[in-house]
């Protein structure tokens, strides 16, 4: 059995039910209402699971446990108190890790996040680039460093087969791009403006250097790399789960116009360099994955990407359960 925390979330719902369309043995552990009932109606078990809490920790399985996979995250928007990023990031992982330990389960697989390298500039970053970071977002970078710092202690002192994988940004039907307030009010992203328009069949502008590439990750090749973290004989540590490929946002909007065009009415894109655009790019290297995982991403082509998630947001299965202003809801959702 995989036991997965933080599995009421966007990777976790692909996630748990891709493993039971394949026959695995998944246990989701989360607190929201809204998807368990979305996990009983794909037929995927669910069990209430609080982080902080030492009694949802007494109530998970202890015998045949392959591995846990902890997704949970406290994401990085400037309003949230510092200490919450630690108290979920950080803090989070060692009770996992520990619960691990002391009940002889050897593998842990957490996520991480590619900011660790927001202020490295490289064509391609790898895993023995330095971590190096600035900016609003730091305490959150700063708790995902420490959690993985106790991935690797507790690989090193009790011969763990815990794995951190650095998640590039993560594309799919059912996340949110923009920046959601408390009160409900969002703004969206440049991708969910550019899917906006694509619909209409409007001109999609795209700003600053056509040079700048950055390297994205499709939903279902993170479902696919935790799956090969956990079967994984040799893996343990820290991986960059990413593409390998970078793309410039003149690449990814030529090909959301294709792929959403109404009626042939194919969006007319044109470049605007002197405008302000993306203020760095990122590829990463994900050879160490590749190798120790033997995984490879399946959707590292943009058009076979978009397609599939066209065919996600026409079922609606993976909608999202955010509370966003109905008027100002992204058409991406």
């Amino acid at each position: 059995m995989i036991l997965v925390i933080g599995a009421t979330g966007y990777i976790g719902r692909y996630f748990c039910t891709e493993m039971v369309d394949q026959g695995v043995d998944v246990l989701a552990l989360g607190r929201s209402a809204q998807v368990a009932q979305f996990f009983a109606e794909n037929n995927v078990p669910f069990q209430y699971f609080d982080l902080n809490d030492d009694a949802s920790f007494d109530k998970l399985p202890k015998e045949n446990v392959e591995a846990i996979i902890d997704l949970s995250a406290c994401l990085a928007e400037l309003e949230t108190p510092v200490e919450r990023f630690f108290t979920v990031n950080t803090l989070g992982v060692y009770r996992v890790l520990e619960y691990a330990r002391k009940n002889n389960i050897k593998k842990v697989v957490v996520t991480s996040s590619h900011k660790v390298y927001n202020d490295v500039n490289k064509k391609i970053i790898s895993e023995n680039d330095p971590i190096s970071f600035r900016g609003d977002h730091s305490p959150y970078i700063i708790s995902k460093i420490a959690a993985e710092n106790f991935v690797e202690y507790y690989n090193k002192d009790f011969s763990m087969q815990a794995v951190a994988l650095r998640l590039t940004g993560v594309h799919g039907y059912g996340e949110i791009l923009g920046h959601l307030n408390a009160d409900g009010s969002y703004k969206k992203s440049t991708f969910e403006i550019f899917f906006e328009k694509a619909l209409r069949g409007e001109t999609l502008e795209v700003w600053g250097d056509p040079a700048i590439k950055r390297d994205h990750i499709y939903v279902k090749d993170v479902v696919s790399a935790l799956l090969a973290a956990v079967r994984s004989k040799k893996a343990k540590g820290i991986y960059n789960i990413a593409s390998g490929v970078g793309y410039s946002q003149y690449d990814e909007a030529c090909v959301l116009a294709k792929v959403f065009a109404k009626d042939g009415n194919v969006s007319k894109v044109v470049q605007k360099p002197d405008l302000p655009g993306l203020s760095r790019g990122y590829i990463y290297d994900i050879s160490k994955a590749k190798k120790d995982l033997d995984w490879q991403p399946a959707f590292s082509d943009l058009t076979r990407l978009y397609t599939d998630y066209k065919k996600e947001w026409e079922s609606k299965r993976y909608h999202n359960y955010h509370k966003i202003l109905k008027d100002q809801q992204p058409a991406t959702l």
